[in-house]
């Protein structure tokens, strides 16, 4: 799973300057509408904006830290070198478990808001 992953994220790296635009711009939009703009009328963007930035978060996420997980050790390596190696890996391995959580959180709470979201609005 964590070879996908860093696969993945090798290939898509090149995402990652937007991914971070769409976080700043969401963030900006959020404070707009709840600390400067008054009136139900702007309202419309917060739920839009909370998504995206959860979403550009998650995906920031996987392209940030995915990209360094070490290759599988051989078994020509010295003993403590693979030992560290698969230490790592299993790092990367409870990480990767807590990103499909992470995700599998945004896709619900995507989905309720988004209910919530069409039928205030």
């Amino acid at each position: 799973m964590i070879d996908h992953f860093s696969a993945l994220s090798k290939k898509l790296v090149w995402l990652k300057p937007l991914f971070f635009i769409t976080t700043a711009a969401a963030f900006i939009v959020l404070g707009y509408v709840v600390f400067i703009e008054e009136g139900a009328d702007k309202d419309v963007y917060i739920i839009p904006s909370i998504i995206g930035v959860l979403w550009s978060l998650v995906c920031s996420l996987l392209l940030s830290v995915f990209p360094y997980v070490p290759p599988k050790p051989d078994k020509q390596q010295r003993f403590l070198k693979r030992l560290k190696i698969r230490l790592a890996r299993g790092g990367y391995y409870i990480g990767s478990l807590m990103f499909c959580v992470l995700s599998t959180s945004v896709v619900w709470l995507t989905i309720r808001l988004l209910n919530v979201w069409r039928a205030d609005f």
